[in-house]
């Protein structure tokens, strides 16, 4: 698979730095590595910490070569070695100070970037990725629907956070996706808010955004729900965002656009002066990354094809007040499965 990505670029070789690259490619899951295609094959390097695991999973063709390789000397040397005058690497996840160090151990050499070679690559999901995110997508499920007998009067969000992440491990995941966002009340006005010591009363709404990860695959969804009546703003408001989600959901098939996605479920919003207050993208692909492409927002020329994972997250937030945001996760089939399916009416504990 790397090879073949190696031969669509104009380079002597191919470097590949980020964690859910080099995972994606390698089969391995390893923070301390660096892998390296030429026309002659494909070096893995790590340390002495990893390299036992890593001679078990990564492809037996590659050549494993146990070194520091976080500071590229011993990578540049094998590289200048090789004759290597035009370098392919990833500019968009390369630090400053980790691209100076890569440059100055290859002197002379041309970089180009091959970001979006390597992440274009990961976009549709084999049948295997799929497997994993639909079980990481239902542990959420699970995890929600238990929880919401536990909310009680007096819990904090950091509480009730923390309680989320513990049924979604005894569901059968792994580990966070990302940092949960629990937030009660005014809270949610704040789109992706910092759970804190606030503690639940009567009448408070909730937002919890969650995602755990199994296999190294992510999920994410988003519930908005009351604990005691919230009043009909909130009511007529949930509706409308229910309403955006759900437009966003049915409109997806194969070919479309994230730009196209985006603009139906602002559209709606807008129709019913709700509009100014969705203020962030519709949605997002997920996979070894919580967010990566497609994206689903104002500007994307991303398309959707079949196999492909990705959120629709529209939202409201509308300050001192509250916010609402419905997320689900998705799958592009045939037509758009949905992997998110617990309940999304309005909730009142």
């Amino acid at each position: 698979m790397l090879r073949s990505l190696f031969e669509q670029i104009n380079a002597d070789c191919l470097i590949v730095t980020s964690v859910s690259n080099t995972t994606y490619y390698s089969g391995y899951n390893n923070p301390e590595c660096t892998i390296v295609a030429t026309k002659d094959g494909v070096t893995y390097y790590t340390d002495d910490r990893y390299t036992g695991e890593a001679k078990s999973i990564i492809p037996a063709d590659w050549q494993l070569v146990s070194c520091h390789c976080t500071n590229f000397k011993r990578i540049g040397e094998d590289i200048v070695a090789l004759g290597a005058k035009k370098v392919a690497c990833e500019m968009g996840y390369l630090t400053h100070s980790s691209f100076e160090s890569l440059r100055s151990f290859i002197p002379g050499a041309e970089f180009v970037d091959c970001t979006a070679l390597l992440c274009d690559g990961r976009m549709v999901k084999r049948e295997d990725e799929l497997a994993l995110i639909r079980r990481a997508a239902h542990c959420n499920d699970v995890a929600f629907e238990n929880l919401l007998g536990q909310v009680k009067e007096g819990m904090t969000e950091l509480e009730l956070g923390f309680l989320l992440q513990y049924e979604y491990i005894k569901a059968g995941g792994e580990g966070i996706a990302f940092d949960t966002i629990s937030v009660f009340g005014e809270h949610t006005a704040y789109p992706h808010g910092h759970p804190g010591h606030q503690k639940l009363q009567k009448g408070d709404v909730i937002t919890l955004d969650f995602g755990c990860k199994v296999g190294g695959y992510c999920s994410d969804i988003t519930r908005s729900f009351a604990f005691g009546d919230p009043g009909e703003e909130y009511k007529i408001a949930y509706q409308h965002v229910l309403t955006a989600n759900l437009k966003g959901i049915e409109a997806g098939h194969i070919g479309v656009t994230g730009q196209e996605l985006d603009k139906i479920s602002r559209d709606y919003l807008d129709s019913v002066g709700l509009g100014k207050y969705f203020s962030h993208s519709l949605g997002h692909g997920v996979g070894l990354d919580i967010h990566e492409k497609p994206f689903l927002n104002a500007r994307s020329t991303d398309k959707i094809m079949k196999g492909m994972t990705y959120t629709i997250e529209p939202g409201i937030y509308i300050n001192g007040k509250f916010g609402i945001r419905i997320e689900d996760l998705l799958v592009m089939g045939d037509q758009p499965e949905l992997l998110s399916r617990c309940n999304k009416n309005l909730i009142i504990l």
